[in-house]
């Protein structure tokens, strides 16, 4: 099990030490203010003008945990520490004000940036189905995009995991590619601030220098989902076994009950 302790072994250290630093700091900024300690630490202090709970903060990103520790202090209140999956934040509430209404011209270019990003990916997205009815029923991608003036691009070989430009991860909306046929075309597929419309020209059987250079990471991978499949075989069994013996006990009306809540048909409970 070395293999399998060892990381989480790494992972609890490091974040102990991350505990410790950001504790820390948070010393540091109660005894000399903020901006004091963060520069003597070597790091940057970011303002926000007001802010919402489902906003996203420059440089945390979408947090629910920090929010809930924000919309939780006092305005003026000394610094305070919120943990993160990532880390951890010293923050300190500047002024708070209450909800209201904004005025029209307040959200006036946030309305029309949303209104035109909203437009722009619906046009896309027609777009790109546009081409993909067309190419296929033309059975010619590069006939259909010359007529819609959409830009032609053919890749090398690529592998599941790998990278293409313009579209990214093949990982993504992009792995239909590994199990359509030459010739065949597939269906829109959105790749950021791109559509996408693949056609398959050529595939190559890995050679044995490819199938050696994957062999450990594909068995890795088929050992994972036979533990997996065998932890919940065992989870299965040991679960009859407690119940025939008695030592866990089903209220199967509660079950029925959560059963017909869950299945909707019309019916509500109070």
């Amino acid at each position: 099990m070395k293999s399998e302790i060892e990381p989480l072994i790494k992972q609890q250290k490091a974040s102990r030490m991350m505990e410790a630093a950001g504790n820390s700091l948070l010393d540091q900024a109660r005894g000399q203010g903020l901006d004091k300690a963060a520069a003597a630490k070597g790091l940057s202090v970011i303002s926000t003008d007001f802010v919402s709970r489902t906003d996203v903060v420059p440089g945390i990103g979408s947090s629910p945990q920090f929010m809930d520790a924000v919309f939780s202090q006092r305005e003026k209140a000394p610094p305070d520490l919120a943990q993160l999956s990532q880390g951890a934040v010293v923050f300190q509430v500047e002024g708070i004000r209450p909800p209201a209404t904004p005025s029209f011209e307040d959200i006036r270019s946030r309305v029309d940036g949303e209104f035109k990003n909203e437009r722009a990916s619906i046009l896309l997205n027609q777009k790109t189905q546009e081409l993909s009815d067309r190419a296929k029923n033309e059975h010619d991608l590069k006939k259909a995009a010359k007529e819609l003036g959409a830009t032609m691009k053919t890749s090398d070989f690529v592998l599941p995991d790998g990278q293409v430009p313009d579209i990214g991860s093949m990982a993504g909306q992009a792995s239909v590619a590994f199990s359509m046929k030459p010739g065949e075309i597939s269906g829109p597929i959105t790749a950021g601030n791109n559509g996408v419309v693949l056609s398959v020209l050529q595939k190559q059987d890995p050679t044995d220098q490819d199938f050696a250079a994957k062999k450990d990471q594909i068995r890795d991978g088929l050992l994972r989902a036979k533990q997996q499949d065998l932890f919940g075989m065992f989870l299965t069994n040991l679960r009859q076994q407690m119940e025939k013996s008695g030592k866990i006990k089903i209220n199967e009306q509660e079950m029925k009950n959560l059963t017909r809540g869950q299945g909707g048909g019309g019916e509500e409970g109070f």
